[in-house]
């Protein structure tokens, strides 16, 4: 009889804590929430040095009669800056188009362009700019959670649109007056290039990444057009960097 009553009494006790207890609703936490978009912006600042070269060496019967690729010719550095939208094909495979504003210099040295005054020699200092679509494939590795090797080969539509020179007598007594002179007109307007930089990209989070590639690009065809006008065969060479900002959206 005593223990009926004491496992009564245990019941009875169990129901109470039992309802005493709070009736807490279950959250669930995650850490983040990650993006999944497959399209990422690449914000681009390049500085490179930039170089002249002659195609096949030509240099002959232009207006500068005494042109030639004997003559040296020094590069100058610039500063491009555009950007690219970016389609993650796979992890390892990204495709992208872009818009960029390039430039590029050089300055033949010493050139003789009056050749019955030889020993006249003047600096033609050349300045070019232009608009460019590059094309680009991004071969990219992933060595952390934090960083990405890549390789991007790539295409570039170039659309010049100002070539400007100075004639600079370097203070020769006698010499005429320093002149500038432009071939906007003479331009190749549409022109190719390849290039390829080699890097990698720091993601500071899972939407914001760091870029740092070594770069360089050869622009393929005439500067100027040769139809119907003398002039050397001149086109561009580039070293440098490809640097700026990812943002994935």
């Amino acid at each position: 009889m005593m223990m009926r009553k004491f496992l009564s009494l245990g019941l009875v006790l169990c129901s109470f804590l039992a309802y005493a207890q709070p009736d807490d609703e279950i959250v669930y936490y995650t850490d983040a929430e990650v993006n999944n978009s497959k399209f990422n912006l690449a914000l681009n600042l390049n500085p490179y040095y930039t170089d002249m070269r002659l195609i096949n060496n030509d240099a002959t019967n232009s207006l500068f009669d005494t042109y030639s690729e004997e003559f040296d010719a020094s590069g100058s550095f610039k500063l491009d800056y555009g950007l690219d939208l970016f389609y993650e094909i796979g992890p390892t495979f990204h495709v992208g188009i872009g818009l960029v504003r390039a430039h590029g210099g050089y300055t033949w040295q010493d050139v003789v362009l009056d050749t019955l005054n030889p020993s006249l020699l003047a600096d033609n200092e050349v300045d070019i700019t232009m608009f460019s679509v590059p094309i680009k494939v991004n071969f990219t590795t992933r060595i952390s959670d934090v960083f990405s090797l890549e390789v991007v080969p790539m295409v570039e539509l170039n659309f010049l649109d100002q070539y400007n020179g100075r004639i600079s007598y370097n203070g020769i007594a006698g010499a005429p007056a320093d002149s500038t002179f432009n071939l906007n007109d003479d331009l190749n307007r549409l022109n190719w290039s390849v290039g390829i930089a080699l890097g990698g990209t720091y993601w500071v989070s899972n939407e914001f990444g760091i870029f740092v590639r070594g770069s360089t690009r050869y622009l393929l065809n005439d500067i100027v057009d040769p139809t119907g006008f003398s002039w050397p065969r001149e086109t561009l060479l580039n070293f440098g960097l490809n640097t700026g900002l990812r943002v994935r959206f």
